[in-house]
């Protein structure tokens, strides 16, 4: 598996990211660090983004020229090193909750782009605009425009839907998925106002403008406890990253009062005692 992280993690270098638009509170968690969300920060792999009930819109553009919107109330992880997925290529971003708008307009090759992951589904490739929403019961995908291979996460014998510009995938609970040709009222009822418009490229603007982040307090367990007890594959790397949190007294409570939730930390919390030399 060191060959495929290796690997994963060079490709994030290569396809590095930029926030570019920042409208309403955001926080960016990167490594063990907590920065406020501005324009013009540069963001690498297994970055985390977490935004609010009162944030619009945050928008991230790749180096391949593809763009991901985010909406309000959502976490989001960028570049997951390590999360091959089932497509060619590593997946563009985790959507773990809330809205995410990901495009490949900005492709000048207009090849298919890296897809997507989220608890419920995976699109294998994008080519268009997609847009998904995620809660902890439910997952909704609407091809805006395009295509897209889809293939449903966490179901046996499952297969992978070609969707269509147009259609709309849901999926609740652990049933199978299914398709109509248009959104639903529901859906569209739901969708951020900053997603309805189509916005231009905004990377060029900071090219030679580097930003200086501006840290804030180290994220409370509170904060990361969505990911912290999100699926094994994603959070399984945290101890190792947030490893250091744990030695503030309120992290570390939180963390054994909820093991059964993240039982990984059971080593770092309760390291196994040296052997005994007494009978050497």
């Amino acid at each position: 598996m060191l060959w495929l992280l290796a690997a994963n993690l060079a490709q994030a270098a290569e396809s590095g990211a930029l926030l570019t638009i920042v409208e309403g509170p955001a926080t960016v968690i990167d490594g063990a660090r907590s920065l406020t969300a501005v324009p013009g920060l540069k963001l690498g792999a297994a970055t985390l983004i977490d935004t609010t009930p009162a944030t619009n819109l945050l928008r991230v553009e790749f180096a391949d020229g593809s763009t991901l919107d985010i909406g309000p109330d959502s976490h989001v992880m960028l570049m997951p090193p390590g999360l091959a997925g089932s497509g060619p290529k590593a997946p563009a971003f985790y959507l773990l909750q809330g809205w995410a708008k990901h495009s490949t307009a900005g492709r000048a090759d207009g090849a298919t782009g890296a897809g997507q992951l989220a608890p419920q589904l995976e699109l294998l490739q994008v080519a268009g605009v997609m847009v998904g929403r995620v809660s902890a019961d439910e997952a909704m995908l609407f091809v805006e425009s395009g295509r897209a291979q889809l293939l449903e996460r966490k179901l046996k014998g499952s297969a992978t839907l070609g969707l269509k510009a147009g259609e709309l995938y849901s999926r609740s609970g652990s049933d199978k998925g299914t398709v109509v040709p248009r959104p639903t009222a529901a859906f569209l009822q739901g969708l951020p106002r900053s997603f309805r418009d189509t916005l231009p490229p905004l990377a060029a603007k900071f090219k030679g403008k580097p930003v200086e982040p501006k840290a804030t307090p180290a994220p409370a367990y509170a904060a990361l406890k969505p990911w912290l007890s999100a699926e094994p594959v994603i959070r399984r790397e945290f101890p190792r990253r947030f490893g250091a949190l744990a030695k503030d007294p309120a992290f570390r409570e939180a963390l054994v009062k909820n093991l059964s939730s993240h039982p990984e930390w059971e080593p770092v919390l309760f390291p196994p005692k040296p052997a005994s030399n007494a009978f050497r």
